[in-house]
């Protein structure tokens, strides 16, 4: 796995190429961001204009040194995804960053984007529901636009075809390579009852649907980031894993409101058992039980998410066990 961290004079030869009209190009402001998976980078690019003026920009570079994915373990293409995603949604009028460059080299693909005003969610003293609803409406209305849209044959060639049978089959092979008993039962019994669910017409997920993956400013959604679990499935995806996080961190009443509007915004009708309710926690369970064995063969990835879903693995199986259980399972 790629790890070696980006200098100044990466991201200065990715400028020179991605903006050849910006003349006697200078980095500066160079500052390391916290990030879960991919090593994020903030930076000033300075530049002269044909006049002579000076010129200024703020940047962000994404070095994808993950292939964690909720999908599958081992996702090398999320740095083409989250591009060719957003390039789409920026011109659909989506908050999402301008891309700038995208880069394949030896240390790791490398996307520029444009820097967007906002910060994450703060609780400040308040409980998540708190904290979430006055943006929970505005947030629900977003993904219906997003589930609305119908995407470029560039963007359907990137993204991933999922389904409720095919993660499942996907979740049961990865827990037979790694010979996980408890984990093989739980997809399988999800399974038999997946082919009962009738699924909606496919729309272009996020894939990873949350407050985290917000920037807010001024008090409105200035941004939605992290793209790179985009797919093309059942819409349910995305409700459920936004509508189960919520409920998992005590926001129920939050959790309601957004299904609630995003219902009414949509115009969908989700009928029967909410079965994407069981699958995304099992999800989790699933991919936290592989990196606890990449631990245990000396191979665990160094990225903060793999370390956080090992250390949470137990809190994932409940979640899961907890999931299958009120499903009846």
């Amino acid at each position: 796995m790629p790890t070696t961290p980006l200098k100044p004079r990466d991201l200065a030869e990715t400028c020179r190429r991605a903006f050849p009209d910006r003349r006697r190009q200078i980095i500066v402001g160079v500052r390391q961001l916290p990030s879960r998976q991919h090593e994020m980078i903030r930076f000033e690019l300075g530049w002269l204009t044909e006049a002579g003026e000076p010129r200024s920009q703020l940047l962000l570079a994404r070095h994808y040194v993950s292939p964690l994915s909720w999908w599958r373990p081992d996702d090398w293409g999320k740095a083409q995804r989250e591009a060719t995603i957003c390039e789409w949604l920026r011109e659909e009028g989506f908050p999402v960053p301008a891309v700038y460059a995208r880069e394949v080299g030896p240390t790791g693909d490398i996307v520029v984007f444009e820097w967007l005003e906002g910060r994450g969610l703060r609780l400040n003293g308040r409980t998540l529901g708190e904290a979430v609803e006055p943006y929970v409406a505005a947030f629900a209305a977003l993904l219906a636009d997003l589930h609305a849209l119908t995407p470029p044959d560039a963007v359907r060639q990137v993204v991933p075809q999922v389904s409720l049978p095919s993660t499942l089959a996907n979740l049961i092979a990865l827990a037979y390579q790694m010979r996980h008993g408890a984990l093989h039962d739980a997809a399988e019994r999800a399974l038999e009852r997946a082919y009962d669910v009738p699924e909606l017409p496919p729309v272009m997920l996020h894939g990873d649907y949350h407050f985290l993956n917000a920037l807010l400013h001024g008090g409105q959604i200035a941004g939605l980031v992290d793209w790179e679990y985009g797919a093309w499935g059942d819409p349910r995806w995305d409700v459920a894993n936004t509508y189960m996080q919520l409920v998992d961190f005590g926001a129920a009443g939050a959790a309601d409101h957004f299904l609630s509007t995003y219902l009414a915004r949509s115009g969908r009708h989700f009928e029967g058992p909410p079965l994407y309710n069981v699958v995304t926690p099992l999800q989790q369970w699933a991919i936290s039980e592989w990196l606890v064995r990449q631990g245990e063969a000396g191979s665990l990835p160094a990225f903060a998410l793999a370390q956080d879903l090992v250390a949470t693995r137990d809190v994932h199986r409940r979640r899961a066990e907890m999931a299958l259980e009120s499903f009846g399972l």
